[in-house]
């Protein structure tokens, strides 16, 4: 998906941080900006990761890309939020 609006946020080190994070329970999609240059105009194209959190035997919160079947139900619907969110900023 592209759009002409809002330019990628990026952290002091240079990385981008998200437009924003739908969450549901343990279960989140990231959306990303990235801007491109395409025929030398400027667009932005929108991604989407995804990832569950947990704490591990000592406490620290972890984030994983790997989800049980129990999760999936919260991917699909974090997924779905995003995809309207994503469209919200491409009108």
């Amino acid at each position: 998906m592209e759009a002409k609006k809002k330019a990628p946020a990026k952290k002091p080190d240079g990385k981008n941080t998200p437009v924003k994070v739908v969450r549901i329970d343990d279960v989140s999609a990231s959306i990303f900006a990235r801007d491109r240059q395409i025929g030398g105009e400027n667009r932005t194209f929108y991604s989407v990761t995804f990832s569950r959190s947990y704490k591990d035997s000592t406490g620290q919160w972890r984030y994983t890309k790997w989800f049980d079947v129990e999760d999936l139900g919260k991917v699909v619907a974090v997924a779905q939020q995003a995809s309207e969110h994503i469209h919200g900023l491409l009108k």
